[in-house]
């Protein structure tokens, strides 16, 4: 999984490694090429800015004072940003898809709860700081994997489902897979 702050950490690093080296030369009196030398603390700055960014468009009340903070912090805004983007991908796929049943009344109940489980993770992925895992694979396979839990053998992806997730599990509780359909766009 590619972030969003890999590059800058990356720059950061190597800006700080050229400035190392810069500063060995310096303390050993050999001469530095001093504009290179500002343009490599600049390059420094800047990554360090990006990355700082990063950590607080995440993770807004975070602070820190030391690299191996900022790298636990890191990781945590990945998580985070991670879980983030599971829960809006399977938004997005709810949305796309359809049902399909014999009956209008049932169509628009599914309807309303499929809905309301969109509302919940959107919403969910719209708060700071932790979020809840979204058990199971990824958005396009998730409703045939929901579908086929059973207890008790998958108790506890279902109760990470009822603790977490409850408009979806209310959704897909109510859900044969046989109803579900992805509504393919067509253009004209």
């Amino acid at each position: 999984m590619s972030s969003s702050w890999q590059p800058a950490f990356s720059s950061l690093d190597d800006s700080l490694t050229l400035l190392s080296a810069s500063l060995e030369q310096l303390k050993a009196a050999i001469p530095v090429d001093v504009p290179a030398f500002v343009e490599q603390l600049s390059m420094a700055a800047e990554s360090a800015q990006n990355l700082r960014s990063f950590v607080a468009s995440v993770l807004p009340d975070a602070s820190w004072q030391s690299r191996d903070e900022l790298d636990a912090l890191l990781g945590k805004a990945q998580r985070i940003s991670y879980s983030r983007s599971r829960l809006e991908a399977l938004a997005s796929e709810l949305e796309r898809g359809g049902i399909v049943h014999r009956r209008a009344l049932r169509v628009n109940q599914l309807n309303q709860l499929r809905d309301q489980a969109i509302n919940q993770l959107r919403s969910q992925a719209g708060t700071g700081g932790e979020l809840p895992t979204l058990p199971g694979p990824e958005a396009s396979q998730w409703i045939e994997w929901a579908c086929g839990l059973k207890e008790p053998d998958d108790a506890e992806p279902l109760q990470t489902l009822r603790d977490s997730f409850a408009h979806l599990d209310t959704f897909v509780a109510n859900l044969e897979p046989c109803m579900w359909r992805i509504q393919i766009e067509t253009s004209v």
